[in-house]
């Protein structure tokens, strides 16, 4: 019988640093969109265009944590869009119903007066 003996070799090398760059990269971009948030919510008056402004920010900054820590953006193309489009109907979906809604509201505000 033959013996066979796997002879691995153990490297006893250091222990690789950490790759915090990215980390404080991500870091600052999310707090530079929040401030921008902030600047646009306390700022402006509230309107339609403030709130716009801070929906817009908001996935943004939503699609940017997706990518970089879920990492998404590593991934291949055809799922990054099987996980884009369902949203974005969701997100039109929301903004049709939004729409509507406030016209119903309108019409059965005239209609009891």
């Amino acid at each position: 019988m033959a013996a066979h003996a796997t002879t691995e070799e153990t490297h006893t090398g250091e222990i690789a640093k950490p790759n915090t760059a990215w980390i404080w990269r991500v870091f600052g971009i999310l707090v530079g969109i929040t401030a921008v948030e902030f600047v646009f919510v306390f700022l402006m008056h509230p309107s339609t265009l403030r709130n716009s402004i801070f929906i817009i920010l908001t996935i943004f900054k939503a699609f940017f944590i997706v990518g970089e820590f879920m990492h998404l953006k590593h991934e291949t193309k055809g799922l990054i869009w099987t996980i884009l489009v369902p949203v974005a109907l969701l997100i039109w979906l929301l903004v049709a119903l939004i729409t509507e809604g406030s016209f119903i509201g309108e019409v059965l505000q005239n209609m009891f007066k």
